[in-house]
């Protein structure tokens, strides 16, 4: 599997950046997960979003899933001419404005996910693990041909989370918050968590993600590289062999 990373911020988008989207690909299986602010041009790059397997939404907050709205302009037009619907699997919150909106585009088909759950899409097979957010959240894990994405979603520490992640092959964890600014109450893992949850799990590489632009970069780098000196922050544009 190849992970892109397309947008790498939140809760909103750096100067020229964007907030969470990831294109995972293999063979011919394309997965977005997630699709922010900013992600769906970047995303037009590497494929056309018709071209999607499927769509993964780990919540429905707008840095996760705002650039869904103007795609249904796209899908719609596409559907005239015979095309066919997106599916996007995403927890249940039937709060979400952007969820409703899809609910009332025929261009797309919504599939209700939740811990336990186990998806065979295309050649990639997706397990969902549970989260802590303030929101209806889940967790990713992404299985093909013995290799293994997991991908944490906004979350905070939750009961197992290091089973989830056990022995992965690439942890793409959400660390946010500097030490100093972290929590138990907080909606985001610290830098310095994701570090240790990669430890903790034998996650073979670390890529930390959901950087809110107003929060120093080296500060999450050098207190995650305390526990585990590979940990790497995410960049837009960069790919990850898993």
């Amino acid at each position: 599997m190849k992970l892109t990373c397309l947008g790498i911020n939140g809760p909103f988008p750096a100067t020229d950046g964007a907030t969470s989207g990831y294109l995972v690909s293999h063979n011919d299986t394309r997965l977005q997960l997630d699709m922010g602010s900013g992600t769906l041009a970047a995303l037009c790059r590497y494929t056309a979003p018709e071209q999607l397997t499927a769509v993964l939404l780990s919540h429905w907050h707008y840095d996760h899933c705002s650039d869904l709205l103007p795609l249904i302009y796209r899908m719609e037009s596409l559907m005239v001419q015979g095309g066919e619907p997106l599916h996007i699997y995403a927890p249940l919150d039937k709060r979400s404005l952007v969820r409703q909106a899809l609910l009332a585009s025929p261009a797309f088909c919504l599939h209700d996910v939740q811990s336990g759950d186990c998806l065979q899409l295309g050649d990639v097979q997706v397990q969902v693990g549970v989260a802590r957010h303030p929101v209806p959240g889940v967790m990713y894990r992404l299985t093909a041909d013995g290799r293994s994405l997991c991908y944490t979603g906004d979350t905070n520490d939750v009961a197992g989370m290091v089973d989830f992640a056990r022995d992965c092959d690439l942890l793409l964890a959400d660390g946010l918050f500097p030490e100093a600014a972290w929590t138990e109450g907080k909606p985001h893992l610290s830098a310095a968590h994701c570090a240790q949850l990669a430890q903790d799990a034998g996650a073979r590489q670390l890529v930390i993600t959901h950087l809110n632009p107003t929060i120093d970069p080296e500060t999450l780098l050098k207190e995650a590289r305390a526990i585990r000196t590979d940990s790497r922050l995410a960049r837009i544009g960069e790919q990850y062999e898993v």
